[in-house]
């Protein structure tokens, strides 16, 4: 257990900050509410965003005043609990099915890629599941050794379920059930249980209270979220919802081996090059045999509570998902686990005790299985954690923002924010939130930038940025990373960076376009791999007025066999206007070329020039004296 511990912790601990890229504002607004517990508010249940059940801001909450307020820190506690949930899988499939199949649970538990990305992301949903599980077994000690206090701690764990997510509401009927097939089975005493089973109503009463007392002031929090995407709205339903019904039934019984959820920020895709994506299911195919022995085996065995509860808590935690849009939805499914695992666990106990094979076959076939299962969700979520969409769901250009800015404000920088990017975004909000950052309005216009400072735009509505500027002045542009909503067809650069810094010391020109333009010598070229070019450029205007459309600027990287690499674009990458290309104002742009080979200073070259969009027609570079002298400037990269 303490080796399925450590590897479950390894993979949800493993780039957390990192992997999935980006931020998503689910998570941002749990680390907002954060911050507000640790400024003094506790609250039960907290509305923005939807609303949200409180036990998992408050585990924020202890980790952002540990950790500060990061990506990593909002994530970390459904690390911890995804990791620490192998023990509870394993306490409850030991004493339901035996101590190999709840071994085997646990690391069924620790390696799927489910309950993997549940703990890799920051979101309340990942608590819920264990503490199912925890409860359930406490209630099975119970149930088993009679003793009240047993019940009344299963109860207070099965009440603290309902401040993890909603799902769990739907979990009373899994406990109605359970008394129905205990009546009808014969079991009327093991139900009561001489009156202590009230100990668990108590327990469970005691803790929940608070929560339910509130949204019974509140019934909107109840029925809220709920009935946004519930089936019965028309929105959802179009007018059938009979029909919507029984198809999700189905999409939600396939998600265990067919197919899973397709929304990408949930779970990965079985082919990212696929043009109808379809969502992974819940267990890759080593598992597939063993679910189905493991199902049969509980149908089979239906006269055993565990048994028949296992099956009663899948298709009752089904029914989040069964009764909203987008089925399977693993979020709203989440209920079911850990339960699920246990199927694919029996079927491989069954195999590693199956005496009509020799020992040695049977428990090698069962080592390839698992391993299989892990090589698996390693390589797909490896995979997935590096897929361009999943960057952009998880709104990875939004924390690029915020990350450059605070580590300009770090360094000494005034930083210049556009007030759209705090306003639109919470991880903007809640990364930058005690960083020394001035807003800005576009309407108010920029204020003028004093000595060093960057300004962070939104590039898709006009801002004077040059009119603010002064020489002698150094301005370096840069696009933002891309960005993509959910529905919008075709990524974009999310902002524009100016740098802008006092020039001082006397630059002289590396190259003269034609009295337009100079090229300045502190134009950087070096490799940062060894097939990676770096070129940072750096432009002064020669003469005004500035002629629109502005010269086209080209870097190509020659070998021997010819082009290794190329750059075509507008000069500044067009995000400096024709009005602020003025002498004494020198503007710089970063480009970075890769090769297919590595570059070789003795045969290649880097050749920098300017030519006319229009016609094609190349600038040429002047000497001194005024004379052409060729029509590209080369460069020289450093090592």
């Amino acid at each position: 257990m303490l080796v399925v511990t450590g590897l479950a912790a390894g993979l949800r601990l493993y780039r957390l900050g990192q992997w999935p890229p980006g931020f998503y504002r689910d998570e941002a607004y749990n680390g907002l509410d954060a911050l507000g517990v640790l400024s003094g508010n506790h609250s039960l249940f907290f509305s923005a965003n939807n609303g949200r059940e409180p036990l998992f801001i408050y585990l924020v909450a202890l980790s952002v005043a540990l950790f500060g307020p990061t990506v990593y820190a909002v994530r970390l506690p459904a690390a911890v609990v995804g990791a620490l949930a192998t023990w509870p899988t394993y306490l409850l499939g030991r004493d339901w099915f035996g101590r190999v199949a709840g071994l085997l649970a646990a690391f069924l538990w620790a390696v799927t890629f489910w309950p993997v990305h549940l703990g890799r992301i920051g979101l309340r949903v990942g608590l819920l599941a264990p503490l199912l599980a925890l409860a359930f077994w406490l209630g099975t000690q119970a149930y088993r050794r009679h003793r009240a206090g047993l019940w009344l701690v299963a109860g207070a764990v099965y009440g603290l379920t309902f401040y993890t997510y909603l799902a769990a509401r739907f979990t009373p009927l899994i406990l109605v059930l359970l008394a129905v097939y205990l009546v009808l089975t014969g079991r009327r005493a093991g139900l009561w249980d001489g009156g202590r089973v009230l100990w668990f109503a108590a327990g469970a009463a005691a803790v929940a209270a608070p929560l339910g007392i509130l949204m019974l002031g509140d019934p909107s929090l109840i029925l809220g979220r709920a009935g946004q995407v519930s089936i019965l709205s028309p929105a959802v339903s179009g007018g059938d919802p009979a029909g919507l019904l029984a198809g999700n039934i189905g999409r939600a019984l396939g998600m265990y081996l067919w197919r899973g959820d397709d929304i990408l920020r949930h779970n990965t895709w079985l082919n990212f090059e696929a043009a109808v994506p379809a969502g992974r299911p819940v267990f890759g195919w080593p598992m597939v045999a063993p679910f189905l022995a493991g199902l049969a085996w509980c149908l089979r065995h239906w006269r055993r509570p565990a048994a028949a509860l296992l099956l009663i808590w899948q298709l009752v935690m089904l029914g989040p998902t069964i009764l909203a849009e987008d089925a399977p939805h693993f979020l709203r499914a989440a209920g079911v686990l850990p339960g699920a695992v246990f199927f694919p666990a029996i079927g491989l106990a069954l195999l590693w005790e199956w005496a009509r094979l020799p020992t040695l076959v049977r428990r090698a076939a069962v080592i390839l299985l698992v391993g299989s299962s892990v090589m698996l969700t390693v390589h797909d979520y490896a995979d997935y954690a590096q897929q361009p969409d999943v960057g952009y769901l998880f709104e990875s250009a939004t924390t690029e923002l915020a990350y450059h800015a605070a580590e300009d404000a770090g360094a000494g920088w005034d930083v210049y924010l556009d007030r759209r990017f705090p306003d639109g975004w919470p991880s903007v909000r809640f990364l930058l939130h005690d960083q020394d950052v001035l807003l800005f309005s576009p309407e108010d216009g920029l204020p003028p930038p004093d000595g060093k400072s960057t300004v962070y735009v939104w590039p898709y509505e006009p801002l004077d940025v040059a009119g603010r500027v002064s020489p002698p002045a150094l301005v370096e542009v840069a696009p933002g990373p891309l960005a993509r909503g959910d529905l919008e067809p075709e990524p974009f650069s999310l902002y524009s960076r100016y740098a802008i810094s006092p020039r001082t010391g006397e630059v002289t020109r590396l190259g003269n376009f034609d009295g337009l333009a100079a090229l300045m010598d502190d134009t950087t070229a070096g490799l940062t791999a060894s097939d990676t070019l770096s070129i940072g450029l750096r432009w002064e205007a020669l003469s005004t007025p500035w002629p629109v459309p502005s010269p086209t600027v080209f870097i190509h990287i020659i070998g021997p066999e010819g082009t290794l690499a190329q750059y075509d674009g507008p000069l500044g990458r067009g995000l400096w206007p024709s009005a602020g290309w003025q002498p004494g104002i020198t503007v710089g742009e970063r480009h970075v070329l890769s090769m297919n080979r590595p570059y070789d200073s003795d045969t290649d070259s880097v050749q920098v020039g300017l030519y006319w969009p229009d016609t094609g027609a190349r600038l040429p570079v002047l000497d001194a004296r005024g004379e052409p002298v060729g029509d590209q400037v080369i460069l020289h990269p450093a090592p």
